[in-house]
């Protein structure tokens, strides 16, 4: 894992460059595949940031920030959060394999799954016949072709009762 630290606006120490790459060390621990982690330490008037950066395997990115009086209490905050962040990534990439859901990163795209397929009859409708059709199914949506139109059109009922339609364009 690389480790780069950029200091801004403060006096460049080597304890505090030492205690940040003892603490962002540490956090190869909860996720292995961390390519490369960008430390910046900010100080602004009485106020310290430290933003953690980590990019990890399939161009994947986390970011944490710290914010303290303190510039080895702000540094903790931002790794805390960063360890935090890394062990759900983790699990979840574990929950995803386990299910086979998707491939896992670097494996290739998953591909959607269908679950319900349903033919209807391309009989054309007027509006108003679509608009029954649709109060008759109890859906949100019907997909019909109109009357003298060659192309399908889409009526859907809106939250406040009306209907919408749409119109593929010439």
């Amino acid at each position: 894992m690389e480790l780069h630290i950029v200091e801004r606006h403060s006096i460049p120490s080597s304890a505090v460059r030492e205690y940040v790459e003892k603490k962002v060390g540490v956090l190869s621990r909860y996720f292995d595949r961390i390519s490369r982690m960008d430390v910046v330490l900010e100080a602004e008037g009485p106020t310290h940031r430290t933003q953690i950066i980590a990019h990890l395997v399939n161009k994947k990115v986390v970011k944490a920030l710290g914010e303290s009086p303190d510039i080895l209490a702000s540094v903790d905050q931002a790794v805390d959060k960063m360890q935090r962040q890394l062990v759900e990534f983790k699990e979840k990439l574990r929950v995803v394999r386990k299910s086979g859901e998707e491939a896992p990163p670097g494996r290739g795209a998953a591909k959607p799954k269908v679950e319900e397929v349903e033919d209807y009859v391309r009989k054309p409708l007027t509006l108003e016949e679509a608009v029954e059709h649709l109060e008759a199914s109890g859906r949100d949506f019907l997909v019909f072709f109109e009357a003298g139109e060659e192309a399908p059109a889409v009526l859907f009922k809106k939250k406040d009762g009306r209907y919408g339609l749409i119109r593929p364009r010439p």
